[in-house]
């Protein structure tokens, strides 16, 4: 993991002597602006973005370059822009319109009138500086038309490689100051990458930056799954021609097998603490939900029904499950209690509703929602109340939720090629999720946040 440190106030030494005047003076201020000032209501769908001004970033002694094409600083405020228009909540205006500089907003302050005559109602003000191998990136929030300070000057750091991972915790401050959400903008994703007949379990940042892959693509993989901490990762592995199911550890310490059962091993499902496994045997001669510590003990069968039981998926609070299940004749969706007993069919609209993945929040679940020929990702109460379909699309699968619960992440087969989407959970603005070159994404998991 990066590590990160932050503060609530800017070291003295980075700014001139006027910068330092101002510096104190905002910090000491008060942040009731965070209370009843701006703030984006996200529970509403097709909102109007909020236009907000992001310069860049001031390049302080030692600012330097973060690569090809760009000083650290305008390079920082360019990630910071594109997570916050990414979300759909925000409308970056375009750096041609700025009338105040970057240096004199720094040092002096913003001109609030500059900044209401293009139509700006938020606007960040930042400054960068390498010192050995650290970067520090200092920034201020504003609201434009109250005219103060939303907070106080805050600091991030890291190691000066990691720039885009500060830049990412810059952005999920500005998101969650305005919306009162957490921000997702520190998480990653894995998925499995295609390219030709190659399969990898592959693992990026979430706008698609800094992809590596995890596998060497010899053999079949499927169904990358993150723990609760973002360290490791669940995997479906053909190694041997079977399936089984493997645990990888991102932080250097390899993979091993978990499960290699007689029969179907598949689906699985990290508990909310880390510490068990869900997932789908047949071992005993019909694929039912069982789960395991994960210190080797053997596995505890839920579920016990002659039809098929699989896609577990664990409540946050780790209280119960929600599977999917034909036991009515058709794929629909079942809550039960963590140690299994008595489910409850919580689906009855469609006669496909399958691969369900509940909500961090623990609010909602997501799933695939199949009918007159289409599978489209839906969400659904846990209680089986308001369900909603948020695609329309012929072949859409495998959701996954954004940290904070607020975006699902799904992959979508377009004729003989598949990619990965995004969609806010209101329904609106969807997006395509690069994962590089010419290579396809499918089976997509979101990790938690990444500090």
């Amino acid at each position: 993991m990066f590590f990160i440190r932050c503060v609530q106030a800017v070291d003295r030494r980075l700014l001139s002597l006027l910068w330092l005047g101002l510096f104190l003076f905002l910090s000491a201020g008060s942040s009731s602006a965070l209370a009843g000032g701006l703030r984006i209501d996200i529970t509403k769908g097709g909102l109007t973005p909020l236009p907000i001004a992001i310069p860049s970033f001031v390049n302080l002694a030692g600012g330097g370059q973060a690569s090809a094409g760009g000083t650290m600083g305008s390079q920082v405020a360019d990630v910071v822009t594109a997570d916050l228009e990414r979300s759909g909540l925000f409308r970056p205006i375009s750096k041609s319109a700025f009338l105040q500089m970057p240096d004199h907003l720094l040092k002096n302050g913003p001109q609030f009138r500059d900044w209401r005559v293009i139509g700006a109602e938020a606007l960040v003000s930042g400054a960068v500086r390498q010192e050995g191998d650290q970067i520090i990136v200092d920034f201020f929030l504003y609201d434009v038309y109250q005219g103060n300070l939303i907070g106080k000057g805050k600091r991030f750091s890291a190691v000066a490689r990691n720039w885009r991972h500060v830049a990412h915790r810059v952005a999920d401050e500005i998101y969650t100051r305005l919306t009162g959400e957490t921000g997702y903008f520190t998480s990653r994703i894995s998925f499995v990458s295609h390219k030709g007949n190659l399969k990898q379990i592959s693992i990026m940042d979430q706008d698609g930056a800094n992809r590596s892959d995890l596998t060497q693509g010899k053999d079949l993989v499927l169904t990358p799954r993150f723990s609760p901490d973002g360290d490791s990762l669940f995997y479906i592995t053909y190694e041997n021609g079977a399936p089984r199911i493997a645990r990888l550890n991102l932080l250097g310490g390899g993979s091993n097998i978990l499960s290699d059962y007689p029969g179907l091993n598949s689906a699985p499902s990290w508990s909310p603490d880390g510490r068990r496994m869900a997932f789908t045997l047949s071992m005993d001669g019909n694929p039912e939900i069982y789960v395991r510590d994960l210190n080797g003990s053997h596995p505890t069968r839920l579920t016990d029904n002659p039809a098929i039981d699989t896609s577990p998926s664990w409540s946050p609070d780790g209280q119960k499950i929600v599977f999917n299940s034909d036991r009515a004749g058709t794929p629909q969706l079942y809550v039960m209690n963590a140690g299994g007993g008595e489910a409850r069919r919580i689906t009855f609209e469609g006669n496909y509703n399958a691969a369900p993945s509940w909500s961090p929040r623990g609010d909602l679940i997501a799933f695939v929602h199949g009918g007159g020929g289409r599978f489209r990702i839906a969400v659904i109460n846990p209680d089986g109340k308001n369900m909603r379909v948020l695609t329309d699309s012929w072949m859409d699968e495998s959701p996954t939720w954004s940290p904070n619960g607020r975006v699902i992440l799904f992959s979508r087969h377009n004729g003989s090629r598949s990619q990965l989407y995004s969609i806010d959970l209101t329904g609106y603005n969807e997006r395509l999720v690069p994962v590089g070159g010419d290579s396809e994404g499918s089976d997509p998991s979101w990790s938690p946040l990444i500090r």
